[in-house]
């Protein structure tokens, strides 16, 4: 009879420790359910980029069905109401799970600590819809704001208060900053009526950074970008109308998103299981609760490392207790020792807006501005690609840098990237390089490369006098000694690419034979400055030509698909559609 687990919540964590269990437990006979109730993940730490109007909404759904092709995963979509850890039954309104082994990766919700009105009228930043609201709402503001009279009630339309000064509260305020100047443009609003805040109760922003030249660094980029950054300023109270700090100030306002602190989420302290005092499940070294056959990872798990300090609430930390839990659990089933979970976090970065930011990593140090969004850009990709390959890496790219809803706030140089074209004229492009090549090697054949020496001929008179020594040393020592063979290889070269080229099959990879081709020509002496359209037109047609009337339109997707099925499977399956 089949071990049945079940993950139960589709973020990172839990569809991370679903492909491990597959791949833990490959040959073995079990049934592995992800049950979630969204039909898709959403990155939660890009949240405030849509917003601020960064990016559109799609650009943190990551599709699951993705994430788990080829895999046995069973995806179901179900919302979970109760648990029978006893009985090991999961409940919901329409259906009954029995488990063997359940993984509980529910993640965290909003801490409002007991604050009077914080729960009623301050915006939180938990999920897509959160974002989605308070994108909505700020807009709003600003239509309303620029037909009111009234000072004080316009006033407060345009203060916008962020609690919470750590990653979350200050890349929410970064957005906000850059997203307000194009508001104030479009609806006519003076930028100095503009009230941006940022409040924190404990006596600096970013508690978890400690190089305080990269906190500083925050700090004056929000202040010199019209920002007020309070600190030791706790809130106190909040009305729809306004906040009360401890410090006794009143800051009217209609916006106040919370981002102050989280908690383990509500059902998940229900259970039954020993919780903390946030209401994550305690777990031990190995990421089992109280219960040896239930485990909890990422944002529902509590753990405290041998060094004494607990596991934070990081992408990273979801991962790694991910792949301790299904490790684990493959060991459990087929006893076999488990492993302990040793956390090994590479740092931390945040980001202030589009073009500011601040790392702090392993390794590496301290960065700050443009290296350290680079750094969160490929950091990013780097867990996308490890979730759902590169297809989704390909996609963000878009979905930062090219489809983006406010083009205003990109560059001079990201607004020309985001430009787009129809790929049916680079396709043009493509099929007139193919065809030069082929041209190229016929007259190549022609002139006899591929029965009598060439090379040395027309490379070590007068050219080899202006090429460079190294290269120079090169063709005497490896290429003239077996010219034969080299021109066939050349000719043979350049009717390959152009065939490809002019199928549009493997186009990125033709444009790069072009490119080096055509520096050997040139380091060789046997191509002038004329020549470099060459290059320039396999530069233009890498960004994915072959798409159109081109051959890599079919066999792209289907290699991608290929690919994803040997790794996750094993195997080599070549009809996977």
């Amino acid at each position: 009879m089949s071990t049945k687990v079940i993950v139960l919540g589709g973020g990172f964590g839990g569809a991370t420790a679903a492909q491990k269990l597959d791949k833990y437990l490959l040959n073995d006979d079990v049934e592995i359910t992800l049950i979630e109730k969204n039909d898709s993940q959403t990155y939660l730490t890009e949240l405030h980029e849509v917003a601020g109007n960064r990016i559109k909404p799609e650009g943190v759904k990551v599709s699951l069905k993705e994430a788990l092709e080829y895999t046995r995963v069973k995806i179901v979509q179900d919302e979970i109401n109760k648990v029978d850890i006893e009985n090991k039954k999961l409940y919901s309104e329409t259906s009954e799970y029995d488990y063997d082994y359940l993984i509980i990766a529910c993640g965290s919700e909003p801490a409002y600590f007991g604050i009077p009105g914080m729960k009623e009228y301050a915006f939180t930043l938990w999920s897509l819809k959160d974002a989605e609201k308070i994108n909505k709402h700020i807009r709003e503001m600003f239509k309303k704001a620029q037909y009111e009279t009234d000072r004080q009630k316009r006033a407060k339309m345009l203060t916008f208060i962020v609690g919470g000064g750590g990653f979350t509260g200050v890349e929410m305020i970064g957005e906000l900053m850059e997203w307000v100047d194009r508001l104030c443009k479009e609806y006519r609003v003076s930028r100095d009526e503009v009230r941006l805040t940022l409040v924190e109760a404990l006596p600096k922003i970013l508690p978890t950074v400690s190089r305080e030249n990269l906190v500083q660094k925050v700090v004056n980029f929000l202040n010199k970008n019209g920002v007020e950054v309070k600190t030791n300023s706790m809130i106190t109270s909040v009305t729809p109308d306004g906040i009360t700090l401890k410090t006794g100030e009143e800051i009217p306002t209609k916006t106040l998103i919370w981002t102050g602190g989280i908690q383990g989420n509500s059902f998940v302290a229900n259970i039954g299981l020993n919780t903390d005092k946030k209401g994550r499940i305690v777990v031990n070294k190995y990421m089992e609760s109280s219960n040896p056959y239930v485990y909890a990872i990422g944002d529902s798990a509590s753990y405290v490392g041998e060094d004494g300090k607990p596991m934070p609430a990081l992408v990273e930390s979801a991962l790694q207790s991910a792949d301790a839990a299904a490790y684990n659990i493959a060991a459990s089933i087929k006893n076999m020792p488990k492993k302990e979970l040793k956390l090994n976090l590479h740092g931390n970065m945040v980001s202030v807006g589009r073009r500011f930011a601040i790392a702090e990593l392993s390794g590496i140090g301290g960065l700050s501005g443009y290296p350290a969004t680079f750094m969160k850009h490929i950091v990013n990709m780097h867990y996308l690609f490890g979730l759902s390959g590169l297809g989704m890496c390909a996609q963000y790219i878009r979905d930062q840098f090219i489809d983006v809803p406010d083009k205003g706030k990109l560059s001079i140089i990201e607004n020309h990237v985001a430009v787009t074209t129809n790929m049916f004229w680079l396709s043009l492009m493509r099929v007139f390089l193919g065809l030069m090549w082929i041209i190229s090697g016929i007259q190549h054949i022609q002139e006899g490369w591929l029965s009598s020496v060439k090379l040395s001929a027309g490379a070590s008179a007068a050219p080899m006098q202006n090429v460079p020594a190294w290269y120079g040393w090169f063709m005497e020592k490896f290429i003239l000694p077996h010219a034969i063979f080299f021109q066939s290889l050349i000719t043979l070269s350049e009717i390959g690419i152009g065939l490809l080229l002019v199928a549009g099959l493997f186009t990125f990879i033709a444009a790069l034979g072009t490119i080096f081709l055509h520096i050997n020509f040139y380091l060789s002496g046997m191509a002038t400055f004329n020549n470099w359209w060459y290059v320039i037109t396999a530069i233009a047609i890498m960004g994915g030509a072959g798409r159109s009337f081109g051959l890599d339109y079919y066999v792209m997707p289907w290699l991608s698909k290929v690919l994803k099925h040997w790794v996750r499977r094993k195997k080599l399956k070549l009809n996977v559609f």
